[in-house]
């Protein structure tokens, strides 16, 4: 059986080879995947650098103060551990430094009792009680906090001590006082992007400055900004990070941590969040592969239709038509194929050709074949109408009535294979026969001769269109024709007048020939084992030629004979050498 053209997609040469690219992929993929990813984390890399600095340089001004802030502390402790807290060379330092630096406006020694006697202003001022000075003495280490009053300047500053000792002893710190006013945080960079709040603080987690509008560095509006799970002094012992968290108003938030002054002051800065910053990160990581493979299965599929695939199906095309009706064209469709596929088509072509023309050959051999069987069937049948005319003419020349009957049964016999022979040769087809139409034929013609003879008998046919080769149709006719020889001879009735049924039907692969006569007074054949007439040996001999054997079956008013045999395909003779 030709296959269907309806080939399913996934069994198809362009699926198929674009599954083997899709697999050859695979290594290159695996690379794919690694290269981007690295790439990815490098970005990753490359992005939260670039954050830190941005955010460094949003507070770029404020760190470059608190820087010198801390220094000049550092160098005004050192000045007052060598000229002694309570002289006048202390409070002209004070004084001179103030002066050269207007960006601070207080700078001071503090001492442990909270009296304050070398100062740039405000010697005198009592600060004992004070919580920034109790929280400085009692740490006794650099630091900077906010004041949100100062005790002299009396404004909201930034105040950054450093301890003083004179010989081991902790006898006070030094201060520089920095106005949140001289402060710019969140100035707009010269160049790249800027976080939308910035603030700092210090390792205690107290907010210095911050960018928001508030009334105080450390407001409200400056806390609902801050995330939820992580607390300033968190941030400041992991800095530098940058970290997604979820703010107390704003939702998600990108979060910045960078040192100013190291281990003391942090920045903090606050962007807009990506949403799923991992998920943005790994996309790209599995999306370039996955369009790699898609192109590659894309490209292949359609090159691979474009230069085999279409002329393929063209070609099974034109078989599958060639098949059918055994046309096709001979002109060249693949001119632009490969060289292969040219092939293919030509030598489809060739044996197109040769197909039919050997075909043509068959068919006019099967013809003259057939036109010779015709005329052997013809003679044949002629020669036995002549043979039956011969024996006519000594029936009419015989005395004995004995020889008389025994030449009128041997030319109904005669005459019988003349008429299967004249049926063979009026048959369209050599091949196969119509059985039926002949098994008929000769049981009309032997009911005929008993009627010439004054024997009249009711007949009752059941003959179904059974086909035959010759090998079985001629002797299952002839058999037929014995049947309803010996049934007219030896028919008879007790009641009514004589009757007889001939039956021959196919079921499945089996035929079945019955003929049943009604039984009179008169002897009917005998058995098998008594029997020696010629219609009985004729009987057996054609039923032999079936394949089969002959079964009688007698009651007191019937008599049957059937036989039943395999109906067989048709099977070559062999050749001879």
């Amino acid at each position: 059986m030709p296959h269907s053209a309806n080939t399913p997609w996934f069994r198809s040469l362009s699926f198929r080879i674009a599954g083997i690219l899709s697999l050859a992929l695979v290594p290159i993929g695996s690379i794919a995947i690694y290269q981007t990813n690295q790439v990815s984390s490098q970005a990753e890399e490359v992005t939260r650098l670039s954050l830190l600095a941005l955010t460094q340089q949003g507070v770029e001004e404020e760190r470059a103060v608190l820087q010198q802030a801390f220094g000049a502390t550092a160098a005004l402790a050192r000045m007052v551990q060598t000229q002694g807290p309570d002289t006048q060379g202390c409070r002209e330092v004070m004084q001179e430094f103030n002066a050269a630096m207007p960006d601070f406006s207080l700078a001071a020694f503090i001492p442990v009792d909270g009296q304050v006697s070398c100062s740039s202003r405000g010697v005198g001022q009592d600060v004992s009680e004070r919580p920034s000075h109790l929280e400085v003495i009692q740490q006794k280490r650099p630091r900077v906090m906010v004041v949100n009053e100062g005790a002299i300047s009396h404004t909201s500053v930034l105040v950054v001590s450093h301890p003083v000792e004179i010989d081991g002893t902790y006898v006070g710190y030094t201060a520089i006082s920095v106005p949140h006013a001289n402060l710019n945080l969140g100035q707009q960079p010269s160049f790249g992007a800027a976080p939308d709040y910035l603030m700092t603080f210090n390792a205690s987690g107290e907010v210095l400055t911050s960018s928001i509008e508030d009334a105080a560095p450390d407001g409200e509006r400056t806390q609902s900004l801050l995330p939820i799970r992580s607390s300033l002094e968190d941030m400041a012992r992991l800095a530098p990070m940058v970290f997604s968290g979820q703010s107390r108003a704003e939702g998600d938030q990108l979060y910045v941590v960078v040192p100013i002054v190291e281990d003391e002051v942090f920045a903090l800065g606050i962007w807009p969040s990506f949403e799923n910053m991992s998920d943005q990160v790994q996309v790209p990581v599995i999306l370039f592969p996955l369009l790699m493979w898609i192109a590659s299965a894309v490209v292949g599929l359609v090159a691979i239709d474009r230069m085999a695939g279409r002329h393929i199906r063209q070609l099974s095309r034109r078989m599958r038509r060639f098949e059918r009706v055994r046309t096709f064209e001979g002109q060249r469709s693949m001119r632009y194929a490969a060289d292969e596929l040219k092939n293919m088509e030509e030598d489809f072509i060739l044996m197109a050709e040769t197909i039919l023309h050997d075909q043509a050959e068959l068919e006019n051999a099967v013809r003259q074949r057939n036109v010779l069987l015709k005329e052997v069937h013809h003679r044949v049948k002629n020669n036995l109408q002549l043979i039956s005319s011969i024996m006519n003419m000594n029936i009419r020349r015989a005395h004995s009535p004995e020889t008389k009957a025994i030449l009128a049964r041997l030319q109904d016999r005669v005459l019988a294979m003349a008429s299967i022979h004249r049926n063979l040769h009026q048959v369209e087809s050599q091949g196969q026969v119509n059985v039926g139409k002949l098994v008929r034929e000769v049981a009309n013609q032997t009911l005929q001769a008993s009627a010439s003879g004054g024997h009249r008998i009711r007949v009752k046919y059941d003959v179904a269109d059974v086909i035959l080769y010759p090998d079985q149709a001629v002797p299952l006719s002839l058999l037929a024709s014995e049947l309803m020889a010996n049934g007219v001879k030896y028919t008879g009735s007790d009641q009514g007048p004589p009757w007889m049924t001939l039956s021959l039907v196919q079921e499945g692969t089996r035929a079945h020939l019955v003929v049943v006569n009604s039984k009179g007074g008169a002897h009917h054949l005998e058995t098998d084992g008594e029997s020696t007439g010629l219609g009985n040996q004729l009987i057996r001999a054609f039923a032999t030629q079936l394949g089969s054997a002959i079964e009688i079956e007698e009651t007191e008013t019937e008599y049957r004979a059937s036989i039943s045999f395999e109906v067989a395909s048709f099977q070559p003779e062999p050749l001879d050498y």
